[in-house]
């Protein structure tokens, strides 16, 4: 892909925009993008101005997943030297890194989800701490489908999200959600009317989190993970 354009970085106030700008992809995924999401997440966590991190894409859709047509990466690829071969590719072998540094960034980080939100784009936003989507949004990862498993890094966080009855179909069947079926499961947190503009209709909540203290939401959240990826007794000794 190599177009420095694909990721659009906005500031609105404390509020920190990534935006997914290849709509024509429907913003597809390959190795170039995940590297500039990475990149733009670690600049928003070390930048103090930042209160609220929010990843979105343009046109209509999120993001339908990874970018089979995508051309080899230019230049120096992140993954060499250290990437397994299970057919994956170098773009959802990265993606395991990225959405890792997502995951523990210490600020509220919201995904605003319409249009398709599959695959690498499912994995993204289970990485977020708010997932917020419209009401026609086809949420999901039907890869299994394809014959492919869940290899970047879903398969870890979808069952600390939800039960076990809501992971059997999501994952073993690759059943796909609406907005009202995913907030009914837990996994979306708001639910906003077929092609609302998120990042409008979602202001006052990004204010909200923004009004937060940011030391107190980074301690809690550190502790929350911790308490998630540890088990009882780490995860006792972890909190003061």
């Amino acid at each position: 892909m190599s177009d420095d354009t694909a990721l659009v970085v906005r500031d609105e106030g404390p509020v920190r925009h990534l935006i997914l700008d290849r709509p024509r992809k429907l913003n597809a995924l390959d190795l170039d993008q995940h590297v500039r999401i990475k990149r733009a997440v670690e600049a928003a966590t070390a930048d103090q101005s930042v209160r609220v991190l929010v990843l979105s894409g343009e046109g209509r859709a999120f993001c339908a997943g990874d970018d089979l047509t995508a051309e080899p990466p230019e230049g120096e690829d992140p993954m060499a030297g250290r990437r397994v071969d299970l057919d994956l590719g170098a773009g959802p072998a990265f993606l395991l890194e990225s959405a890792a540094v997502l995951r523990a960034c210490p600020k509220p980080t919201v995904v605003l989800l319409h249009g398709h939100a599959l695959g690498s784009g499912y994995d993204y936003s289970l990485s977020c701490d708010f997932r917020l989507a419209t009401e026609d949004v086809n949420y999901g990862d039907p890869r299994i489908h394809r014959a492919l498993w869940a290899a970047e890094g879903w398969s870890y966080k979808l069952p600390r999200l939800v039960n076990q009855s809501i992971v059997a179909p999501v994952a073993y069947l690759g059943e796909t959600m609406d907005g009202p079926t995913a907030y009914a499961r837990g996994l979306v947190h708001r639910v906003y009317p077929a092609g609302a503009d998120l990042r409008l209709a979602a202001k006052p909540f990004f204010d909200e989190l923004a009004g937060l203290d940011p030391r107190a939401y980074a301690q809690t959240k550190a502790r929350m993970l911790a308490s998630v990826d540890l088990d009882f007794a780490h995860a006792l000794a972890f909190s003061p």
